[in-house]
């Protein structure tokens, strides 16, 4: 039978912004930084081609991991729901996964263990994600992806500073993974224990036929959910320039002595969250209030442009922060809006929710993959280390994610 979605209650959002940050916690604070120090000990003279490999690598396996585990989220029946199974599962796979890389003594060694963690996490991620279309109402769906937005973001900013926190206690880039990875398997166990599902129409039986069939761009809500996944995708293109190789940048062009790197990351990530939250509360409030998603995909992504532009121009640490400033205004109302429009949007949020959040996913992980494997075009214009010219694609990138909204017919 279908199930009439009530209001979501506070606690259940509580709980669920919870998850989300665990599950980025363990996932996003290697992409941050931890990888790239990994890599740096393990490969110092190759260190930028080393990472753009194993990135993307890892963002291939997310790629698979996500949207098949969705399918088969969508048609798991156990004692725990069709969600939380995966939940429980990714979170503790990703654990030991996280710890194979930090103390891994070789590149090859770390590379399994990024592949493993890649698909274990992105199990925890089409889960969560495909909770958003089965409990939340459409007319909460923006406050309540502006909270998963914050979430998102300012997880980097809690597992950087856990990492930190470590490495200040003498502990080793080993813990410095794992100790992270714990925090965030436990934060996403305490959405298996609160959380239950809610009961849906059989999905009907799993084919690799119809899988494949799913990633087609059609007419209708299908060609809307298209053109809202390749809108992300270039947006998130943008930003994932610079995250990749955030780390590099303030140590190769900003001077930033080695030992500082990772407090001077950090104190870039406390004023982007800082805005990014007031951005993200506002920009969701204003467009569940109004109906209107669009102005603020355009309007974020813009400013997201702008930021990468300024970053390009970047040559000092004062500037450097207020570039983190622009960029926390575009991508808090980015996340707090592109979310709910992709919710709008799902073809069957009754039988595929979850195998379409997690295609939908793909549109964040690719982008891991793409971004080191074209990075170093830009990178080595003019000799190398041309971190200008990186910064400027990746804000063409934004814009051009703006654009590809444009096209949607199903929300305003």
């Amino acid at each position: 039978m279908t199930t009439t979605v009530i209001k979501a209650p506070a606690r259940f959002i509580a709980v669920y912004a919870i998850g989300y940050v665990g599950a980025y916690i363990a996932l996003i604070t290697p992409v941050a930084t931890t990888l790239a120090l990994k890599v740096g000990e393990l490969d110092p003279q190759g260190k930028e081609s080393s990472l753009g490999l194993i990135a993307a690598i890892g963002a291939l396996v997310a790629i698979v991991s996500n949207g098949l585990s969705g399918a088969l989220s969508d048609r798991t029946r156990s004692g725990l729901g069709r969600r939380r199974p995966w939940i429980l599962a990714g979170a503790l796979g990703g654990v030991v996964a996280l710890a194979i890389v930090g103390f891994a003594p070789t590149l090859l060694v770390a590379t399994i263990g990024w592949i493993l963690s890649q698909l274990t996490l992105n199990w925890v991620l089409a889960a969560l994600q495909a909770l958003l279309p089965d409990q939340v109402p459409l007319e909460q769906r923006a406050r309540v992806s502006a909270v998963l937005g914050i979430a998102q973001q300012v997880s980097p900013l809690l597992g950087i500073g856990i990492a930190f926190g470590v490495q200040a206690a003498g502990g080793g880039i080993g813990l410095m993974f794992l100790v992270p990875g714990v925090v965030g398997a436990v934060l996403m166990v305490v959405v298996v224990l609160v959380i239950r599902d809610v009961p849906h129409e059989e999905a009907g039986a799993f084919s690799w036929r119809a899988f494949a069939r799913s990633f087609r761009i059609e007419r209708g809500k299908r060609g809307d959910f298209g053109w809202a996944w390749f809108g992300r995708f270039f947006v998130i293109l943008g930003f994932a320039v610079y995250t990749t190789y955030q780390v590099y940048f303030i140590g190769d062009r900003l001077g930033v002595p080695a030992d500082e790197v990772v407090l001077t990351q950090l104190y870039a990530l406390l004023i982007f969250s800082a805005v990014l939250t007031v951005s993200a509360l506002v920009s969701g409030r204003v467009s569940d209030r109004t109906g209107r998603r669009k102005p603020f995909v355009f309007a974020s992504a813009a400013i997201v442009g702008v930021g990468l532009g300024m970053l390009a121009l970047t040559h000092t640490l004062p500037l450097f922060y207020v570039s983190a400033v622009v960029m926390g205004i575009g991508i808090g109302a980015f996340f707090a809006v592109d979310l709910a429009l992709l919710t709008d949007v799902l073809p069957d949020k009754e039988h595929t929710a979850a195998k379409d959040m997690g295609i939908f996913n793909i549109a964040n992980s690719l982008p891991q993959s793409v971004a080191p494997a074209i990075a170093p075009l830009f990178l080595g214009i003019g000799g190398g280390g041309n971190y200008s010219a990186l910064f400027i694609a990746g804000g063409v990138f934004a814009v051009i994610g703006a654009a590809l909204i444009a096209p949607i017919r199903a929300v305003k």
